[in-house]
This record gives C-alpha cells, sequence and structure tokens, in this order.
C-alpha cells in the first residue's frame, strides 16, 4: 500500500529542475528563431535590391545601347520619385586598343538604409560615321 501511495506522488507533475530544464531549452529556441528571422529580413532586403537595382541598370544600359554616337565620359542622376533613394552613375571610355569599342559602366546605387551599390559592365561597339 505505501509502494503505491509513494508511486503516485512521484507521477502527479514535474519537478522544478525538470520546468527550468524546459524553459531554458525553450528560451534558446526562441532566441534562435529571432536570430533567423532578422537574418531572412536581411536576406529579402539585399534580394529586393539587387532585383530593382538590376532592372534600374537594364534601363539606363539600355538608352546608352540606343545612342546613335557614344562619347567618353561620366553623367550621373537620380530616378526621382517613383524610385526614391536609388542614383545612378554611368561612364563611357573609349578603348585604347581599339577606336570603336567603347567601355560602358552603370552603376546603381542606394543610399539608406544601408548602402548598397550594383554595377553592369558590358563593351559596345560603334563605327564612326
Amino acid at each position: 500500500m505505501m509502494a503505491i501511495l509513494n508511486m503516485r506522488w512521484r507521477n502527479e507533475g514535474f519537478t522544478l529542475l525538470e520546468v527550468l530544464i524546459s524553459l531554458a531549452f525553450l528560451a534558446v529556441a526562441f532566441v534562435a528563431v529571432f536570430k533567423l528571422q532578422g537574418q531572412n529580413l536581411k536576406m529579402q532586403s539585399e534580394a529586393q535590391f539587387l532585383t530593382l537595382a538590376e532592372q534600374l541598370a537594364r534601363a539606363r544600359m539600355s538608352r546608352i545601347e540606343s545612342s546613335a554616337i557614344l562619347r567618353n565620359g561620366n553623367s550621373s542622376g537620380e530616378f526621382g520619385d517613383d524610385f526614391p533613394g536609388f542614383s545612378y552613375q554611368e561612364e563611357v571610355k573609349m578603348s585604347t586598343d581599339e577606336e570603336h569599342l567603347f567601355q560602358v559602366t552603370v552603376t546603381i546605387t542606394k543610399d539608406q538604409p544601408v548602402p548598397r551599390t550594383f554595377s553592369v559592365k558590358t563593351w559596345l561597339y560603334r563605327h564612326k560615321t
């Protein structure tokens, strides 16, 4: 009879030590989940910038490619209210080896909240007429 009472007493609940260990495991799990969430937000922000910067760089590069005459030089500007915080810089250099070959670099920059840049470089051939 005494053995039955002792068994019932032991199986009625958790000890304080078991509860504390469980809470410690939960705390570690929550910290890991919140850290992963923070990394996820950073990666999402970077992916969003790269996607938009690539599209903006392609648009600027298309404008340069469609121009009939290329000249050495730099130009820069902003995209206005459509893409606030985004700016571009274009650089056109004539090749020293080939007279009609130009190296064109388009760099897209966003300063806030974290400074980021994206560059595209290509070579264009323009025969002088």
